[in-house]
């Protein structure tokens, strides 16, 4: 029996009352679980096979099956902040059909493990804080105009503080490490996609000019996707940059460890770079979600 934490990409009916699972397992890889009787209410597995859910799983790889047998799931991280953001989880899934279609196939993938793990994690911890900010703001608010005293005020701050950090210490994914790169929600997924493309081999270097070697001390005048190559104000002389400025100060935000004003922006450059790299013969099809949900929002 193999024991290894997984994280699910991807799960689908096979029958009335079953499921076959995808998972990432820290173990051996991309492994496919068939879920028999998974659908019903009183099944074991309920929840803790749950797309983007962290969990231990206990079975047994037979080599001789593409379809492995689950004997026990046990939910670590269920991952309900990130779940209560649409848009974080359309980035999410984007993420994760990512690996499932295109990480290699029957070995240990322990650092897309990591990396993935790190990145759903720093989404659920973001989500869940900017929730419990947002919570926090509403009361103190409405704590200011019913309060007719600077010691009362005064209470109610201190209150609201207390209760943050309460509720900080009491998310599953409170006491684990942040990624040091992903300090803002925004720059989350677009950090997955620069940390998977050096995972791959295919590094982007964010501080060289492509053309003269000259390190950069400001965003590039340019970027090009098909060949992930920046270019300097001097190489691009008087030409017209085809990248969006965006974009640029996206990337070097990105490299700096600021904010992504406008990260829809840099999430697809590093997207077409990969596509061009890799070839994406198999269609991202949570990509079309996720564009559609940018939409409903002002700030993405």
């Amino acid at each position: 029996m193999l024991k290894s934490r997984a994280i699910v990409l991807h799960r689908f009916p096979y029958s009335d009352s079953s499921w076959i699972v995808k998972a990432l397992t820290e173990e051996c890889g991309i492994v496919s679980f068939i879920v028999k009787g998974g659908k019903k209410k009183e099944s074991p597995f309920r929840g803790a096979l749950d797309p983007l859910a962290l969990s231990e799983v206990v079975f047994r790889q037979n080599p001789n099956t593409e379809l492995q047998f689950i004997k026990e799931a046990t939910l670590l991280d269920w991952r309900k902040d990130l779940r209560n953001d649409l848009l974080c989880t359309a980035k999410a899934q984007v993420m994760t059909e990512m690996i499932m279609r295109y990480a290699p196939q029957g070995v240990p993938l322990q650092e897309e493990f990591e990396n993935l793990e790190q990145a759903l994690r720093d989404f659920d911890r973001a989500c869940g804080s900017s929730d419990a900010t947002n919570a926090n703001s509403a009361n103190a608010s409405s704590s200011a105009r019913s309060s007719t005293s600077a010691e009362s005020l005064s209470a109610n701050s201190a209150t609201a503080s207390i209760t943050s950090k309460t509720e900080q210490n009491a998310s599953p994914s409170a006491a684990l490490p942040t990624s040091p790169h992903a300090t803002y929600k925004s720059n989350i997924f677009a950090q997955w996609l620069l940390d998977t493309c050096d995972m791959w081999g295919y590094n982007i270097d964010l501080t060289t000019c492509s053309r003269c070697g000259r390190t950069l001390d400001k965003p590039a005048a340019d970027f090009f996707p098909e060949t992930g190559g920046f270019v300097c104000e001097h190489c691009l002389g008087v030409d017209t940059p085809r990248a969006k400025a965006e974009t640029l100060n996206g990337l070097w935000a990105l490299h700096c460890g600021q904010q992504i004003e406008h990260p829809e922006f840099t999430e697809n450059a590093l997207l077409t770079y990969l596509r061009h790299h890799i070839g994406f013969l198999k269609e991202i099809h949570s990509i079309k979600f996720l564009n559609e949900t940018r939409k409903l929002f002002d700030y993405h």
